[in-house]
Order: structure tokens, then C-alpha cells, then sequence
């Protein structure tokens, strides 16, 4: 026999229904004639009941044969009356629970009805999301950051960068202005050898950078004056190996943004040398062009380091609004702290995501969960805590995220657009993530589809919800959630149906198919919206999603 309890697969385009025992027939009703009906009474459809363990289940089941042989919700029987009513405590958790109720005649045949409740301590729609996100950014990924400076190095225009520095040797002028007895020295150019390279090495209190220049050339102008006698000359300075060394301090300024230094280089020169033919003593030990090159080259240093490394924390945090099905998502993502040391650094970061026009929110589910622990063996990690995650969904709920109408007669929604006219969609609930026990799955609860013909309702159906997560990479290499297979219950309903709500097989499967397709695109479009911070320069591979107590974990491998 055919029932109305569905399980769904996203790449499924043809719906199948469960526990068939006679040939499928398309006009034959989708719920079974002779099974018992049974409908939970309470708790209502949209019910928040609060920070609760539990929640009493009642309501009534009937079957024509007068006879209900059991009830089940949730897999606990209940203490069913002479009457058909029924009642059982049912254990409930932080977030959006489905309740489902489960009734069968002395035939073994069988009846279902699904509910949604929400439990659990409720914080404010506007709070900030204390450690929303934390990240690792182990030893492998400096590597990576350093090798894309090193590329940057060897290919781009070094000379712009020290040219603000000039005269890098200033000696005897006045305020700058030459003199009788003066000298100056300006660069004009700086290059390198293919072989250069940079390096950063986590440190506690910071990154260690290393830079080391093959067979560096420095063009200079000199200029000077000896007894009010003026002479110039342009020179090319150049070294073996000159190696720039020190600590980059990473810390966050109180307006949230990193601030990055790179003071006090050590540069150690090797194999210097330089032609200074023409040019006098006096100016010659004035000019020290050994030791000038020290600061030069360490403001160049910093110039390429210190703006790599703040551009690839800034892939940490950000702030933006996105449009995310009809609704302005504003996210914001702050740093809260940065913790180094010889395996790496580990980033924790504050989030406050929330969809415009949420006021009337009564709050999102908020469960207090320990600080996730961080793989900094290899590759990276990021751990989202799923109070970010819900925040956003509370608010895309409280928005009218997921109350909406559709024209069916104008689009392309398959069979569903050919037997009604239009289709009213709310949620009772608002959608939850669920990081625990081993699980990572996204619950939709009592999405009420209303089908019409013209004015008139031609039929309602109660739509709830598992989805599993995974996470995907986008063409550019961006990280996102997405959703994955769907379990699915639809109940048909009686409230408000105008005449006998009494489905046919097919009919009944394209109201499923495309119940399927809005919790596919709903869970998509919103979950994608979920920052998976990213470090700038730095490629991944093998990334996957997993479940950590609380927590959303993506880790992958550096390339």
C-alpha cells in the first residue's frame, strides 16, 4: 500500500513513494483508504516551547474499522483512550525538533502525521555571535603565503616600492637642500635574481619572515657638493645575497581590523660591492652605502610583506549585504582574537548575520558550546559554531524568508504547474542546524504549502524536513555550504480545503517533487550565504565538511 510519508533524494527527479505494495497506479489515492488517520493536536504547528527537555504529544487517531491497534511518536508508544485520543512525553533538543506520530490498525496498516516544535533558550535576533568562526592557519599555510610572496616578488615592480624612500642617504643638507659640503643618494631601480625568495614561520607572539634577495641590484643617483663644487654620478649597487629577517607582529585594533608591523629588520649582506670611481673620500665615507641599504631594503620588505599577510587575514573577516532570495542578508564578520605559535596560528572571529527586516524575530535558538578543538597537523580548518548559522536562519525566518506566493501558471515548475494555478508558502518554524551527536543536518518544519484554483484552495500540505550539508568550491575557488540529500515528510491536510482534499498518486508526487525543489533552493541559497572565510593567495584541495560538537568543520590541504 501506498502512504504519505515520503523519503526524498535531491538528485531525484521522479518522486517514489515509500512501502508499495500493489503496481503503481497514478489515479489510485496517495493515502491509503484503509489506514487509521492521525492527527497530533498538540503542540500546534509553530510552537515555541521554550527551554524544555521535553513536550507532552496529544492527539487523536481513527481508523474505519474502529480499531487503532498502537501510536508511536517519535518511537514511544502512547497511552491511546477508548476514544482515539492519545498522549506521550516526548525528549526534545535545542532547535527544530520533528515530531512524528505514527498510527496502525490490528491490519499492521499504517498512518503518519509529522509536527514541528521548537525548544530551547532563545538569545536576542541582534546579538552578536561570540567565536562564530575559529580558523587554524598551520605551518603548511604560512608555507603557501610565503611562496605566493615570493612569486609577487620575483615579478613585480620593486622599484616603486623603495622609491618613496629616497634619498636614502641624506647627509649635510638643510631641510633636504643641498649645501656646500653635502650628499645624496636616490634609487632608481631595484631587481632581483630568479632565485629570491620569502618565507613566514609561525612564532609565538607572531610570523617570523625571512627574505632573501639573489643577486640584488640597486641603481642609485648620487649627487654631492665638496666645498660648494657640485658632482654626480649614477652607480649600480649590488651584493651576492642580502637576507632581510625579523618578526611581523600581528595584533587587531579596537575598530576590528587587523594591524599588521614589521619592525626592526636585521639585513645581512653578502658578497656587497659597488664602483664608486669619481666620486671623493669625504663623500664616499658620508655616503656608508653599505649600512644605507639596510633601512632601504627593510622598508621595501615591509612594503610587499605587511600588506600580503593583512590581505590574506582580511579574506578572515568582512563586511558586506547580499541578496539571498528576495531578502538582504548583512553580514559581518569582526576578529576576536589571534593566537600564535610554532605549529601555527589559530583566529577566532566574531558574527553578527541577519536578514533586513527581522524585528519581529522572537529570538534564535542559542546552545552553549565548548570552543572546538583544531587539527594543526596539516592543512587548515574552520570550525562555525552553529549559532551563527541559526542566527541567520532565525532571521531569514522572522524576514518572510519563507513566506512567499508563486504564479505557477508562468514559470517552469514541472508537473505541479499544470494542476494548480498557485501556491502560497509559510513556515511555522524557523529553520535549524543541528551540529551534534555525530550529525550535521539542516531541519525545515511545517513549511504549509496552500494550492489553488483561482481563489479557491485546492489543497494544503504540510512539508518537514531533514537535509544533510556538504561543502562545495565555486569556480573561483571560494568555499560554501550547500545542501545534500533530503529526507522529506509531506502530510496532506484538511484545515481550509474547500471540498475533499483527497490526492491522487500523481498528484501527490508533483506537490512532493516540488516541495523538494524549495527546500532545495531555500537550504542552498541560505546556507551559501554563510561565510567560510578563506586565506587570500592560499589554494586548498581535498576539502570536506564534518561535524565537530557545535560546530560546522571545512578542513582541507594546502596545494
Amino acid at each position: 500500500m501506498r502512504k504519505h510519508h515520503l523519503a526524498l533524494a535531491a538528485a531525484v527527479l521522479f518522486v517514489p513513494l515509500i512501502g508499495c505494495d500493489n503496481e503503481y497506479d497514478p489515479d489510485a489515492p496517495a493515502i491509503d483508504p484503509t489506514a487509521p488517520r492521525v492527527r497530533i493536536t498538540s503542540p500546534a504547528r509553530g510552537t515555541f516551547a521554550g527551554d524544555v527537555t521535553s513536550v507532552a504529544v496529544k492527539g487523536i487517531a481513527t481508523d474505519d474499522s474502529g480499531v487503532v491497534a498502537s501510536v508511536t511518536v517519535n518511537g514511544l508508544p502512547a497511552a491511546v483512550e477508548a476514544d482515539g485520543t492519545f498522549q506521550v512525553t516526548v525528549p526534545v533538543e535545542a532547535g527544530t525538533n520533528l515530531l512524528h506520530a505514527i498510527a496502525k490498525d490490528a491490519q499492521n496498516n499504517t498512518g503518519k502525521e509529522t509536527r514541528a516544535v521548537v525548544a530551547g533558550a532563545l538569545e536576542p535576533i541582534k546579538s552578536i555571535v561570540p567565536q562564530a568562526i575559529t580558523a587554524s592557519m598551520t605551518a603548511q599555510t604560512f608555507d603557501a603565503l610565503g611562496r605566493g610572496v615570493t612569486g609577487f616578488l620575483t615579478g613585480s615592480n620593486l622599484t616603486t616600492l623603495a622609491t618613496p624612500f629616497n634619498p636614502m642617504v641624506d647627509w649635510g643638507t638643510t631641510n633636504s637642500q643641498p649645501d656646500c659640503l653635502y650628499a645624496q643618494a636616490k634609487v632608481t631601480k631595484v631587481a632581483v635574481g630568479p632565485n629570491s625568495k620569502v618565507s613566514f614561520a609561525p612564532q609565538p607572539g607572531g610570523i617570523w619572515l625571512k627574505v632573501e634577495l639573489d643577486r640584488p641590484r640597486i641603481d642609485s643617483h648620487l649627487q654631492w657638493a665638496v666645498s660648494c663644487f657640485d658632482g654626480s654620478r649614477d652607480v649600480a649597487i649590488g651584493a651576492t645575497k642580502i637576507t632581510i629577517s625579523g618578526m611581523m607582529t600581528v595584533g587587531i585594533k579596537a575598530s576590528g581590523v587587523w594591524d599588521v608591523h614589521f619592525d626592526n629588520p636585521n639585513v645581512a649582506i653578502t658578497g656587497f660591492n659597488v664602483e664608486l670611481g669619481g666620486v671623493p673620500d669625504q663623500i664616499i665615507d658620508a655616503l656608508n652605502l653599505d649600512r644605507a641599504l639596510g633601512p632601504v631594503l627593510g622598508f621595501v620588505a615591509e612594503r610587499f610583506a605587511v600588506p600580503y599577510v593583512n590581505q590574506a587575514l582580511m579574506g578572515l573577516n568582512e563586511t558586506k549585504t547580499v541578496d539571498v532570495l528576495g531578502k538582504k542578508i548583512d553580514i559581518k564578520i569582526t576578529p576576536r582574537t589571534i593566537d600564535f605559535d610554532v605549529v601555527g596560528a589559530t583566529i577566532e572571529l566574531d558574527s553578527v548575520l541577519r536578514a533586513q527586516g527581522d524585528t519581529a524575530s522572537p529570538g534564535f535558538v542559542y546552545v552553549t558550546n565548548d570552543p572546538p578543538v583544531m587539527d594543526m597537523s596539516q592543512g587548515f580548518q574552520l570550525a562555525v559554531v552553529d549559532n551563527a548559522a541559526n542566527q541567520l536562519l532565525g532571521s531569514m525566518w522572522a524576514a518572510k524568508g519563507l513566506e512567499y506566493g508563486l504564479d505557477l501558471k508562468n514559470g517552469s515548475y514541472g508537473e505541479v504547474g499544470t494542476l494548480y494555478d498557485r501556491v502560497d508558502l509559510k513556515a511555522a518554524v524557523p529553520p535549524f542546524i543541528d551540529a551534534h551527536h555525530g550529525a550535521l543536518r539542516l531541519t525545515i518544519g511545517d513549511l504549509i504549502g496552500t494550492f489553488k484554483h483561482g481563489p479557491a484552495i485546492a489543497t494544503m500540505v504540510a512539508i518537514n524536513a531533514e537535509v544533510d550539508l556538504k561543502v562545495v568550491a565555486g569556480a573561483g575557488g571560494e568555499l560554501r555550504i550547500d545542501v545534500g540529500s533530503p529526507k522529506m515528510y509531506v502530510d496532506v491536510l484538511d484545515e481550509n480545503v474547500d471540498g475533499a482534499n483527497q490526492l491522487s498518486n500523481a498528484q501527490f508526487e508533483a506537490v512532493s517533487s516540488f516541495g523538494l525543489s524549495r527546500i532545495v533552493a531555500f537550504g542552498s541559497g541560505a546556507l551559501g550565504t554563510i561565510p567560510l572565510p578563506s586565506f587570500g593567495g592560499v589554494a586548498f584541495k581535498n576539502v570536506k565538511i564534518t561535524q565537530q560538537t557545535g560546530h560546522l568543520v571545512v578542513a582541507g590541504q594546502v596545494e
